[in-house]
């Protein structure tokens, strides 16, 4: 579904909205109509009462016309990537691939800050270390993606530079510059540490929770600082990498297209550690 279809579908639902309101007619057709503009010819049938020839055409034409527009606009766009040479559909396979590990990465970590403030029970503390269990995972596909397209790229440099391909060899500078590197190595750091920190919560929640053991609390203090000291850290390199992706495609606008977007802008909020 493209841009036609959905313009297409918002005008056909306020049409319909307006219809409502003069007919007299339930203002959830409106809504029905925005999801399935297909339920439009049933709500001129039965507002109109068998006189909305018109309007029926209207809409099958207006209708077809989209659905036919937006075939026309597919095909094309099929056909022309398809007369891309193989090394570059591979390369736009591959970057593609990157972005949207990256894009799952980052709406995972954006979850595991959502619990960071809440965890006060024992289930909360499994929930969060399953969701650390699948990041980490994710990390490493992220950067195998990452890594398979790099060395692609450099595979395929002379191609690639006969065929003045500039975006391919920005997406290998972007990857390779040392403020995304050392990202990646510090949400690794972070991740390690939070774990570390909630595993021995979990393992020793009553001693920690209920009995406050002198002994206990201590080695909690000390994960605590451990953490703290690498989410400090890993927020200032997150801040880094932020900026550089700011100035990096500010200073090559064509790359911006290929890169993820902007995710994680903000600071990593942290775990509370006076939950307990």
């Amino acid at each position: 579904m493209g841009y036609i279809y959905v313009s297409y579908c918002v005008v056909l639902s306020l049409l319909i909205m307006a219809a409502c309101f003069r007919l007299g007619q339930p203002k959830w057709w409106a809504a029905l109509v925005l999801l399935l503009p297909v339920a439009a010819p049933v709500f001129v049938m039965k507002s109109k009462k068998g006189a909305g020839t018109i309007w029926l055409a209207v809409f099958f034409v207006t209708f077809f016309a989209m659905a036919g527009t937006e075939f026309f606009l597919y095909t094309s766009n099929k056909k022309k990537q398809n007369r891309l040479p193989p090394i570059v559909r591979e390369m736009i396979r591959l970057n593609e691939g990157v972005k949207a590990s990256t894009i799952e990465l980052y709406n995972a970590s954006a979850k595991l800050q959502s619990l960071t403030m809440a965890q006060s029970r024992i289930t909360d503390l499994t929930t969060a270390l399953d969701l650390i269990k699948n990041l980490r995972q994710m990390v490493e596909t992220n950067q195998a993606a990452i890594d398979t397209l790099v060395h692609f790229t450099q595979d395929n440099s002379n191609y690639l530079k006969r065929q003045n391909f500039e975006w391919a060899f920005l997406i290998q500078q972007f990857y390779s510059d040392r403020n995304v590197i050392q990202h990646h190595n510090s949400r690794a750091k972070y991740l390690a540490a939070f774990e570390a920190m909630l595993q021995y919560t979990h393992d020793n929640f009553d001693n920690i929770m209920e009995l406050q053991s002198s002994r206990h609390m201590a080695n909690y203090d000390a994960y605590y600082m451990r953490y703290r000291g690498v989410a400090d850290a890993h927020n200032r390199f997150n801040k880094k990498r932020i900026g550089f992706q700011k100035e990096f495609i500010q200073n090559n606008p064509v790359v911006k297209p290929f890169l993820p977007g902007e995710h994680q802008l903000g600071a990593f909020k942290f775990w509370d550690k006076y939950s307990f």
